[in-house]
This record gives C-alpha cells, sequence and structure tokens, in this order.
C-alpha cells in the first residue's frame, strides 16, 4: 500500500513527536507499505519552517523527517489534470474547494495511495480518494 501524509499529520509528528503515530508508520513501513509525501505537502512544510523564527531548526527537523520516508513523489502532469477536474466539478456543484487540498487529493488517486490525514472533512467532497484519519482504529491495520 502507497500511502501520502498530509501535511496535517507531518506537523502533528514533527511538532508532537507523536509515539503512537510515529509506530504506526514505523509498523506500515515493516510491513511493505511506502510511506511518501507528496512535492504539495512537502513545499507546504517548507513555506512553514521558513516563516519562523528559527527556519534553520525547523528544515532540519523537515529534512530528518523527509530522510525516514520512502520518497518524495513528485507533481506530474496527470495530478495537474486530475487536480482540473476537482475544482472542475466542485465549481459545477457551487463549492468551494481549497486548493492545496484539491492538489494533494489530486496526487494521492494518480498515484493509487491513501491519504492519511487528521480530519476526513477537509477532503469529504472528493471523489475517488482514499482517506486514512488518524485515530480511526482501522486505519492503522
Amino acid at each position: 500500500m502507497l500511502i501520502l501524509l498530509s501535511p496535517e499529520i507531518c506537523r502533528h509528528i514533527l511538532l508532537n513527536q507523536d509515539e503512537t503515530a510515529l509506530n504506526v508508520l514505523e509498523t506500515w513501513s515493516a510491513r511493505g507499505d511506502e510511506i511518501m509525501l507528496s512535492a504539495i505537502t512537502y513545499a507546504e512544510l517548507v513555506a512553514g519552517a521558513l516563516n519562523t523564527a528559527n527556519k534553520e531548526k525547523h528544515m532540519n527537523l523537515i529534512k530528518a523527517f523527509c530522510d525516514r520516508l520512502d520518497a518524495i513523489a513528485p507533481w506530474d502532469e496527470r495530478a495537474v489534470d486530475r487536480y482540473t477536474e476537482i475544482q472542475m466539478q466542485a465549481l459545477s456543484k457551487g463549492t468551494v474547494t481549497n486548493m492545496n487540498n484539491a492538489m494533494l487529493a489530486a496526487h494521492a488517486i494518480c498515484l493509487d495511495a491513501r491519504l492519511l490525514c487528521i480530519n476526513r472533512k477537509s477532503f469529504a467532497e472528493i471523489e475517488g480518494l482514499k482517506l486514512l484519519e488518524l485515530g480511526d482504529s482501522d486505519s492503522f491495520s
């Protein structure tokens, strides 16, 4: 299984050093699951780090975290096309989809990955997205 981490999960792990979440990621990795970031998530993390008083410390934390992952998946043309579809579907329904969430969802769909998030509601309107939510007992099996 391929699992993409949402920016919220990454920030939660980096800021709280959540042992439960870290253990789950290690268990998944040990059983052969691939744990990755989307280039979109990586960009959000870097932008956040560069907007802090201690840029170097936060960038080092992000680098150390990313070094433990399988990869940072590049954003590609298929993801762009899927993102456009997601946004057009939202517009046709008269709803608004957060641009970064739509980009991340599009990337996960194109990679046939599950997106590990904290709150499913952020992605509820996006068709075809497979979600895992931190705190779901069945998401950690």
